[in-house]
């Protein structure tokens, strides 16, 4: 998250001060640094104030139940349970808080998870201020909020996804394509997904029945213009 504190205070949500609507917010990560940046950003912020911080999963269920934020600002990576754990235990128990994911990972799973499971946002950690302070007041109007960088994301796993149905491949063979566009050997391949070489060569051939190839150039060359890799 990039801070800048002469930033702070001057960016505050819309309208919620006038309407004395703070909007209460829940911290969950588990990275002190990143848990403290986000706090330190926030606290100064007019229109918002953050009532609580969680190190974990479980913490933050806790004081979810304590503190009934508006909003829940989490990562994904924590120790007990992660984000996507902590969002079906939600779901489960019916609370209801809005839930804005701010995490590194920007692999198009975490994020079609995460909204899956009732996450309102989704925000990778290197946005700036003014991207957080944006995606906490459109998810407290109880809309979804997504930037262009993961909408880019999604927009590639939905072509990813419709190319692996128009040749049938199924998972496995997903996994041996990308780590030919890597420009694996078999072997490697094999000791990278725990299987023997001659199941990598076996797949490799079905494969390449598939996809009409000849040679693992003209798979790669397929692959890359298909999107067929992650």
């Amino acid at each position: 998250m990039k801070l800048s504190p002469n930033h702070i205070g001057t960016n505050g949500i819309s309208g919620s001060q006038e309407e004395g609507n703070i909007i209460r917010l829940l911290v969950a990560d588990d990275h002190l640094v990143a848990r403290e940046g986000i706090v330190y950003l926030l606290s100064g912020t007019p229109g918002v104030e953050v009532v609580g911080e969680a190190n974990n999963g479980s913490e933050a269920l806790n004081m979810l139940e304590d503190l009934k934020p508006d909003i829940l600002i989490c990562d994904i990576s924590m120790p007990d349970f992660n984000g996507i754990e902590l969002l079906k235990k939600l779901e489960d128990s019916g609370q209801e808080v809005k839930v804005l994911i701010l995490s590194m990972h920007k692999d198009s799973e975490y994020i079609m998870k995460s909204f899956e499971h009732g996450a309102l946002g989704y925000l990778p950690k290197n946005a700036d201020e003014g991207e957080l302070l944006k995606a906490i007041e459109t998810i407290h109007k109880g809309e979804r909020y997504i930037t262009q960088e993961v909408s880019n994301v999604l927009a590639q796993s939905m072509l990813a996804s419709k190319s692996t149905v128009k040749y049938n491949l199924t998972s496995r063979e997903k996994e041996i394509i990308n780590n030919l566009v890597k420009g694996l050997s078999n072997k490697q391949i094999a000791a990278e997904l725990f299987i023997s070489i001659r199941t990598v060569d076996t797949h490799r051939t079905n494969i390449m029945k598939k996809l009409k190839v000849k040679n693992v150039a003209s798979l790669v060359k397929l692959a890359l213009n298909e999107n067929l890799c992650d």
